[in-house]
């Protein structure tokens, strides 16, 4: 077996980051940015990693777990070291969350950036690592078996020594409440595409600490802010149903736009547009898109996102690299209804959230759902409709 095949089967069976360590330096670097993201953890930074790799043994597993109660699985192979992690040993819910930042002394401000931290972690058993790793080294080395050692070195009690501002654990304790409460309420809205409602608890989540205090977290550290809500948003957008691939083109779009944002007002409403953005999809996928395969998932959630422009039958059956007659046949099959008669449904449902919510002109909605000619967009809205987007609006305004 090959170092490769070894280590994407270890990836495979944990579900957990699994990486290898050389004797090159950028190696170390590489996997620190992976399992220390946010530089939360004293014990698995760079120097740390490396400092605890010069001291490890061969023929034995290492559980190193740091003052959060991360957990990294080590041992030596070849030339080189394995790196599984980070793991927790059970989910951590946000009492706890708070818990350990108080013990550690972590600045509440940092609870959005941890709490998605712990997220991303697997759930693991040292015991059924130990069992999997010891099957795949046998594998790895053509069923020799090999004896190892099970060394834990449990850093859980050691401070930190991130600062924090001198304040009561009273006060840290009802911010972080504060903020959960908020902060579910914004999530609970996105996973369930409530678009209409979703304005008034962004609000709330942008509002925190108005008056200018540390606690002031999107206006005063908004790309942080924004690195933190990606990850517990794609979170419920999966659990939502949209696929991988969906939540991460809308995830990178606002990944660079947040780069290039030069002014601070300017990332607050890139925060916005990303949350609205993100719903509106979840929304249009919980009303038309019906249990399907995952490869035509992908194409009615590309539609959905990418409804206002220019979408044809081959234009789609190119990106997707397949035959046109193909994708009409399987769209047919697999929805119930034509690639064209989909787009439009798509259209004329955005179409009425903005005579809803808008002032916009007839026209002006009709070229900002895909129709360049106002005529023809007053034809397909009727024909969905069973009116025209004028007595739409004048139903609307009687209500």
């Amino acid at each position: 077996m090959k170092l490769n095949t070894f280590i994407m089967l270890l990836r495979d069976l944990l579900s957990c980051g699994v990486y290898f360590v050389g004797d090159k330096e950028s190696d170390v670097v590489s996997v620190a940015e992976k399992i220390n993201p946010n530089g939360l953890s004293e014990e698995y930074t760079q120097a740390g990693i490396s400092s605890f790799i010069s001291e490890m043994k061969d023929s034995t597993f290492y559980e190193i777990i740091n003052a959060l109660g991360e957990r990294l699985f080590m041992f030596r192979l070849d030339e080189g070291v394995v790196i599984i992690g980070p793991y927790l040993k059970r989910t951590i819910d946000d009492k706890e969350i708070a818990r350990r930042m108080l013990n550690n002394k972590v600045p509440s401000q940092l609870f959005n950036v941890l709490k998605s931290q712990y997220l991303e972690c697997a759930v693991l058993d040292s015991y059924n690592i130990r069992n999997t790793v010891s099957s795949c080294i046998s594998a790895y080395h053509e069923g020799e078996i090999r004896s190892y050692e099970y060394i834990k070195i449990n850093h859980f009690e050691t401070p930190s020594l991130i600062s924090v501002p001198n304040e009561s654990s009273d006060k840290l304790y009802e911010h972080i409440y504060k903020k959960y409460e908020i902060e579910n309420d914004l999530l609970y809205k996105i996973e369930h595409g409530l678009v209409d409602e979703l304005q008034e608890s962004a609000h709330n989540m942008a509002a925190l600490g108005a008056s200018g205090s540390e606690f002031d977290y999107f206006s005063q550290h908004p790309k942080e802010a924004m690195a933190s809500l990606r990850a517990m948003v794609r979170v419920v957008a999966v659990r939502a149903g949209l696929s991988i691939v969906t939540v991460d083109e809308i995830l990178s779009k606002y990944t660079n736009l947040m780069r290039e944002a030069k002014t601070t007002a300017e990332s607050v409403k890139l925060i916005e547009a990303f949350q609205i953005e993100m719903t509106q999809a979840i929304r249009d996928y919980r009303l038309h898109v019906p249990q399907c395969s995952p490869f035509m998932k992908r194409v009615t959630e590309y539609i959905i996102l990418n409804y206002n422009t220019d979408l044809t039958l081959s234009g789609l059956a190119n990106r997707f690299r397949i035959s046109p007659s193909y994708l009409s046949h399987t769209f047919k099959r697999e929805i119930d209804k034509g690639v064209q008669e989909f787009i439009e449904e798509i259209r004329i449902s955005n179409a009425c959230h903005f005579i809803e919510n808008t002032d916009m002109s007839i026209s002006q909605v009709g070229y900002a759902v895909g129709y360049l000619d106002s005529n023809y967009f007053t034809k397909v809205f009727k024909k969905i409709k069973k009116m025209t987007p004028r007595e739409y609006r004048e139903n609307v305004s009687k209500q």
